[in-house]
């Protein structure tokens, strides 16, 4: 699908060049253009779900990776929804795609926006935990330091009765012409590719996503002779 994608992309670009172009035509080929990236943008979404990104991990500072996100975040929020972000300044370094973690994110506080009364907030922490296997992807490393991010809304909450199937994809309690089922599971997808885990909490009143991401800790120098 890329590479046909790839096409419109290029084609689109040389028509649009010319300075002769008629404003009308113009303005049905941006449309064009803004579907074919919307489309591009859907396959990258997909592919997050299951298929590892060509690049490798690299350190990232969550702090700055917020600072820089953060105009991507508040444009997800309404007039009627305030994104508060808690973020100290001396967390550890995490080891992810930095392109997949910005993935992550933007689908879970696009996720908490739309069902949000008047508040999300992401609160960022640092965390030591004794690893359980059973809730660890097997790519997991075994270090006891995390970064915890959580995402938390205070909307109605999801219903019991549908909390087990959240994370399977194409699956969605919204209207279906509002979403396509994705954003959570594209969201799990990436942070199993980190070596993390992604898990819901909550009751009515707040919805808790809480992802955890291995910490990078500093390999303990030998002693010398």
């Amino acid at each position: 699908m890329n590479n046909i994608l790839s096409v419109f992309h290029g084609y689109l670009g040389l028509l649009m060049e010319d300075r002769k172009l008629d404003p009308i035509l113009k303005e049905g080929l941006a449309r064009i253009r803004g579907s074919a990236c919307e489309a591009t943008e859907l396959i990258e979404r997909i592919n997050a779900i299951g298929r590892p990104a060509s690049c490798t991990r690299r350190e990232l500072s969550i702090p700055d990776f917020f600072r820089q996100l953060r105009p991507s975040i508040d444009a997800l929020g309404t007039s009627d929804v305030r994104i508060v972000i808690e973020c100290p300044a001396d967390l550890p370094l995490v080891r992810v795609i930095p392109s997949r973690m910005k993935l992550a994110i933007l689908e879970l506080v696009r996720n908490a926006c739309d069902v949000a009364v008047s508040r999300v907030v992401i609160r960022a922490t640092a965390s030591e935990v004794t690893r359980q296997p059973e809730l660890f992807s097997e790519t997991a490393v075994t270090e006891t330091q995390w970064v915890r991010i959580e995402v938390i809304d205070d909307g109605l909450g999801v219903p019991a009765a549908e909390a087990g199937r959240i994370f399977e994809p194409f699956f969605s309690t919204k209207k279906r012409q509002q979403c396509a089922g994705l954003g959570l599971s594209v969201a799990l997808g990436c942070v199993q590719q980190f070596g993390g885990t992604l898990q819901h909490r909550g009751r009515k009143g707040e919805t808790i996503f809480e992802m955890m991401l291995p910490a990078c800790v500093p390999q303990q120098l030998g002693a010398v002779a």
